[in-house]
Order: C-alpha cells, then sequence, then structure tokens
C-alpha cells in the first residue's frame, strides 16, 4: 500500500499538486501533442512491430550493414530475440500495438517501484516527470521493461529458479546489460551466471533459427556501424570523448578503459557480499554504472534504467529522486553539444554515485533531545 510521511496541509497539498496531479496532466498533453502534430506513438516501437511481423513470415530482420540503410534510425537493431518476445503484439494494427505497448511500459514502471519496496507515491509522482521515463513511453523503447527486469533480478537474486531466466531475457533483449552477469558472479552466484548465459545464448540462437538465420554474420558489423553513425549524438562516455576531440577509436578506448575499472571495482566488492550485506547492493549499481560506460550509444531513454539504483536506496521521497528531472533541459538527443553531453553524464554519474552509500539516518524528535542532553551531562560528571 503506497503512503508518505507525516506532512502539515499545506505541504501535503503542494506535494498533491506537483506530484499527483502534475505528471498525469503531463502525459496527457504530451500524447495530446504528438498525435496532433501527426507523430503518434512508437517511434521506437514500429521497427520492433515490423520484425515481430518479418518473424512470422520467416524473413530476415535486419537492414543491410552500412549508413545509407540506417539514415532514419527505422531499423531494427536489437537481439532477434526481443522481435519474438514482442510477436503476440504484432498480430493488430500498428496503432493499437503501440497504444497497448504503451499502457504495458506505465504499468512496468510502477511495478519496478513496488517490487523494489517503494511504497511512497511522492516517489511514483517524481518518476512520471522524468523525462526519460515519459520519452520511454512515448516512443515505445523497452527500456522500462528493462528496469522492471533489474529490479526483479534483484529481489529474486537468493531464487536461481526466478533470477536465471529473468538475467537471461535482459541480457538476450538488451546485450548492454552483460555486466550483470559479472554481478552475478561476483557476489557467488557463478553458475546462476554461467546458466544465464547459456540461456541468453540458446534463445539468441533460437529466435536467429525461427528467422534462417538471416543477418546473423553481419549482425557484428551492423553494430558497429550504428555505434559509428550514432555515438556522437548520445550521452555516452564514448560521446564524452569525441567532443573532447578523441578520434572514434580513443574515445572508444576512454570508455573501455573507465568501464573496466568499475568492473574491477565490481567484483572486489562483489567478494564481500557474504561479510557486507551492503556491498552485494553496491556490485548491482557498479553493474549497471559498467553497462553505461560500456555501451557506445545511451539514449535518453537509458536514464529511465536510473530509477532502479535509487529505488534500492531510497524508498521516500529524497533529491537523488529529483537529479534525472534534469533532462528536461536537454530533450532528445545530445546533437554532440559539449553542454548536453556532459549534462547527461553528469545526471546519470551523479545518480549512480549517490545511490552507492544509503542516505544518513534522519534524527528522530527524541535523537534531537537526547543528544544535546548527553552532551551536556559529560560535564556534569
Amino acid at each position: 500500500m503506497l503512503s508518505v510521511p507525516s506532512r502539515s496541509g499545506f505541504t501535503l497539498a503542494v506535494e498533491k499538486l506537483l506530484l499527483g496531479f502534475l505528471p498525469a496532466a503531463v502525459l496527457v498533453v504530451l500524447v495530446a501533442a504528438r498525435y496532433l502534430v501527426g507523430r503518434h506513438l512508437g517511434f521506437d516501437y514500429r521497427p520492433v512491430w515490423e520484425a515481430s511481423r518479418h518473424v512470422f513470415l520467416g524473413e530476415s530482420l535486419y537492414p543491410p550493414p552500412h549508413a545509407a540503410a540506417l539514415h532514419d534510425e527505422q531499423q531494427f537493431v536489437y537481439p532477434p530475440i526481443a522481435a519474438v518476445l514482442a510477436a503476440p503484439l504484432a498480430i493488430f494494427p500498428f496503432g493499437v500495438a503501440a497504444a497497448l505497448f504503451a499502457v504495458v511500459e506505465l504499468v512496468a514502471t510502477v511495478l519496478t517501484l513496488g517490487v523494489l519496496g517503494v511504497r511512497d507515491w511522492r516517489c511514483y509522482g517524481v518518476v512520471f516527470l522524468w523525462f526519460p521515463v515519459l520519452q520511454n513511453f512515448l516512443i515505445g523503447s523497452i527500456t522500462s521493461l528493462l528496469a522492471l527486469g533489474l529490479a526483479v533480478l534483484w529481489r529474486y537474486r537468493n531464487e536461481p529458479r526466478v533470477s536465471t531466466p529473468v538475467a537471461a531475457i535482459v541480457v538476450a533483449a538488451k546485450v548492454f546489460l552483460w555486466p550483470m552477469l559479472f554481478w552475478l558472479a561476483a557476489t557467488r552466484r557463478a553458475f546462476v551466471a554461467l546458466f544465464a548465459l547459456s540461456l541468453a545464448l540458446a534463445g539468441i540462437a533460437l529466435a536467429w533459427a525461427v528467422t534462417g538465420f538471416g543477418g546473423l554474420t553481419s549482425y557484428p558489423r551492423l553494430l558497429d556501424e550504428l555505434s559509428r553513425l550514432e555515438a556522437w549524438k548520445s550521452y555516452s562516455a564514448v560521446a564524452l570523448g569525441l567532443v573532447l576531440g578523441l578520434s572514434t577509436g580513443e574515445a572508444r578506448a576512454l570508455a573501455i578503459v573507465a568501464g573496466t575499472a568499475v568492473l574491477v571495482a565490481l567484483v572486489l566488492v562483489g567478494r564481500r557480499s557474504t561479510q557486507e550485506p551492503e556491498a552485494e547492493r553496491q556490485a548491482f549499481i557498479f553493474a549497471i554504472a559498467a553497462a553505461f560506460l560500456f555501451s557506445p550509444i545511451v539514449w535518453t531513454h537509458y536514464f529511465a534504467l536510473l530509477v532502479v539504483p535509487i529505488a534500492l536506496t531510497r524508498r521516500t521521497l529524497s533529491p537523488l529522486w529529483f537529479v534525472p528531472l534534469a533532462m528536461w533541459a536537454t530533450t532528445g538527443q545530445s546533437d554532440g553539444q559539449a553542454w548536453r553531453v556532459v549534462l547527461g553524464l553528469v545526471v546519470w554519474s551523479v545518480v549512480l554515485a549517490g545511490a552507492l552509500r544509503l542516505p544518513s539516518p534522519v534524527p528522530t524528535p527524541r535523537d534531537r533531545v537526547a543528544q544535546p542532553i548527553a552532551f551536556l551531562s559529560a560535564f556534569g560528571r
């Protein structure tokens, strides 16, 4: 059941207005605006919907691996299992399927918070004001579903029958989350990590078999070409390197070095998880950080994943919940502009760094009285 700490009448009224009414109003306005300008819902979902229909026909899901085929960002580039999993919605016309998928995204965000034990309704309100979460809903990317997968993976980490298939699905659907397997191994769940990797590879192979393995040999080149064309206008470590004047190869090397350093930290911290309960949570956050660093492309909707590390340590409203609101200053892509790239990196870096440590407990009224009394009594001895 959702709750909120006791507040004054005026404060509660303001919170209900800004965190209760405003998120719903903003969502309705954004949806209406898209339809008014003829853009509708599901820009990112359309390639998935089309690929799912190709699955039924046994056709290749992928375009040729060259720039001309990737010019309008409307090509399917996910692993094939994403198209297979989304196939049930492909029986509907695109407009209906996109609307249904948008609802699924909303529900997934709510479930993510619920699975992680967030009961403060104000946190839900703030999250639905994040531009990355709203964009995820509008364009139909799968990031909210990935966030739910990470939440389930964390909550059921000690139940292999749940964590193994969930980890496999998350990694198979979005390969850049592979550091989660390192987290499983580092926290003494090597068998689960190995089995999840095997399931992910088997699922991808089976999905490719359904389409006659079309595009299999050219898929690595497709991803490399996609990275070359789009990394510069995202919010990744590679984009930062390019802004700093590095070549593409040097920028990628910078990201790999940074990601490797975080992976090392993950392993070192994860090994302490049996003695220090907090180490397990910190290693999980390091895994998310490594995923961001290793990915050559970090789009705005990737920031919807940040709900997971925040919810792990802040189950009631705190300043960290408001940090992703800064992405309203740079909606959409960074377009290679230095201030946008830096802002994006600062946002996800601050959230992940802030989530590494638990907030200091707020003293109760009794504690506030006891502290000065204890201080004064020391002089009376």
